[in-house]
Order: structure tokens, then C-alpha cells, then sequence
């Protein structure tokens, strides 16, 4: 038993040491870039990234800057040095439309690169720039845009903070979370999951397999929610959730809602249940229609 012990402990010790070494002897090249352009109305900013972090974030001068950090890490400087290479970035402007970015090349005959690769975008702008984004293998992050957002991205978490105005989602593989998003916002998802904070406007929303939670307050503002899943599961939490007007479709799934709201449900079998409720308190409107999936409403 003995033995047993003392060769379970030297296993995690040789594992231990050849992952601090490996820690140790990474080495990692940095390009950094940086462009300042004038901004006028009617300027759009274009930014498609691939292996990138996007941060995107507002200021009161009428210039949009850009800063690049292109990141390559291997245990060899010299194949570190040359994945760098392979990492492209680019800036163009063609009229009134500012256009960023960063690819892998794939020339003929070239290797795929075995470093890791990463760019970092700090794109700062006014407030009501209307920015385009694109984004495969990464993080996107806006802040105070308020005008207009659209952005298609893949493996990509995406969050928004203080965003309004016309705002455009379509994501695969990548989460959403926002809080303070006020619009007219339409999001299409797949296989991500959503968690919105103090939202309002006009949202409508179509998901498949994913998990959306809602956390709202009681506010006029919030006009309308039309939302339509498949495969996913609503939660909607709100301090009186007797302000607002419900129509609740569940086609294989289940509806759950506060005791003391007197919904009517106009169809209630295993297949389809159908529940509506009229608010006396507020105007706001929220229409869920959901195939295999639940669908919760309560208080915090």
C-alpha cells in the first residue's frame, strides 16, 4: 500500500513539474499597432476579428482610435516570431466607413501555426458611431453606444453595458449577457445561452437550445418582448411581475407562474399549453412561444 501511495505522489509531482516548466518556458511576441481617424456624422465603424478580444467603448472627441495587440505564445521564440507573421491585420477607409481586421493567412503551402494566437482590439468612439462587428473565437465587449449595434459572431461571448438605439444579434456557440440595453434589439441565437439586467424597449428574440434568464424592474419603457425557442428554457424574474400583460404558448413543455397571478389558460394538455394574462398596472406586453423547453415567472 505503500509503494502504491509513494507512486500516486511521484506521478503528481513529475506532472506538477512538467506543467510549471511548461508555464515557464512559454515565450510570447507582441505586435502593437495604433490609428487615429477623424469622425463626422454618418461615420461607420466596421470590425471583423478572428482568435480576438473586442473591446469597444466610448469617449466625447470626434475621433475613433483604434489599439492592436496581435499576441502569439510557444514554448519557441523563433515559431512564436513566425506564427506572428501569419497573423494580418488591416485598416481601410473607404468613404464615410472605417473597416479593422485581423486574420490567419493561409497561403498556399504555408504551415498552420501551433502558437496561440490572439489579437486584442480596444476600439474607443463616439457615443453615437454605428459600429458593425464580427467575430469568430473570441470575447466581445461594448459599453455607452447609442445609436446603433450589430454583430454576428461565433464562439464568441458577447456582453453589452449602457448600449440603445437599433441593436442586431446573431450569435452560434456564444452567450450573451447584458444589462441596461434599451432599443429596439433583435437577437438570433443558437446554442447560447442569454441572461439580460434592467433591459427596455422592443425586444424580439428567436433561440434554440439555450437558456435565457431575464431580471427585470417595472418600467413603462419596456414596450414589448416577443420571444420564440425551441429546445430552450425562459426565465423571466421581475419584482411585480404583475405589471406586465402575458401570452404564454408551451408546445411540450411546461408554464410556471406566481400563485397570485390569475392567468387563463385557454388550452392546458400534455402537448400544448396556451396562458394569458392581463395586466391592470402597466402596458408592457411579453409573448413567449417555446417548443420543448419551460417556461418560469416569479420574483427574484
Amino acid at each position: 500500500m505503500k509503494n502504491i501511495l509513494k507512486l500516486i505522489i511521484s506521478i503528481v509531482l513529475l506532472l506538477y513539474s512538467e506543467n510549471m516548466q511548461s508555464q515557464t518556458t512559454l515565450q510570447v511576441v507582441t505586435k502593437v499597432m495604433e490609428n487615429t481617424f477623424p469622425y463626422k456624422n454618418g461615420t461607420e465603424v466596421n470590425i471583423e476579428g478572428e482568435k480576438a478580444e473586442i473591446k469597444v467603448e466610448t469617449w466625447n472627441r470626434t475621433e475613433v482610435k483604434v489599439l492592436v495587440e496581435l499576441i502569439s505564445k510557444h514554448a519557441d521564440k523563433k515559431t512564436a516570431q513566425a506564427d506572428l507573421d501569419q497573423m494580418v491585420y488591416s485598416t481601410e477607409q473607404a468613404g464615410m466607413n472605417l473597416y479593422f481586421r485581423n486574420y490567419v493567412s493561409t497561403l498556399k503551402g504555408a504551415k498552420k501555426p501551433s502558437s496561440d494566437l490572439k489579437a486584442i482590439y480596444t476600439i474607443t468612439l463616439p457615443a453615437d458611431c454605428p459600429v458593425y462587428l464580427k467575430n469568430n473565437y473570441g470575447l466581445t465587449q461594448v459599453s455607452n453606444l447609442s445609436r446603433s449595434l450589430k454583430v454576428n459572431s461565433q464562439f464568441s461571448r458577447i456582453t453589452m453595458e449602457n448600449v440603445s438605439g437599433l441593436v442586431g444579434i446573431d450569435t452560434r456557440f456564444g452567450d450573451i449577457e447584458g444589462s441596461n440595453v434599451d432599443g429596439n434589439v433583435t437577437i438570433n441565437s443558437r446554442r447560447s445561452d442569454i441572461t439580460l439586467h434592467d433591459i427596455k424597449g422592443t425586444w424580439n428574440i428567436n433561440s434554440q437550445y439555450g437558456v435565457m434568464k431575464f431580471f427585470t424592474n417595472p418600467s413603462p419603457d419596456l414596450l414589448t418582448m416577443n420571444i420564440s425557442a425551441e429546445k430552450s428554457d425562459v426565465y423571466f424574474f421581475d419584482p411585480k411581475p404583475n405589471y406586465y400583460g402575458y401570452t404564454l404558448t408551451a408546445h411540450y413543455g411546461n408554464i410556471t407562474v406566481p400563485n397570485d397571478l390569475k392567468f387563463n389558460y385557454l388550452q392546458n394538455t400534455s402537448e400544448l399549453k396556451k396562458a394569458i394574462f392581463s395586466s391592470k398596472i402597466g402596458k408592457s406586453n411579453i409573448s413567449i412561444k417555446i417548443s420543448f423547453g419551460d417556461i418560469v415567472i416569479r420574483n427574484p
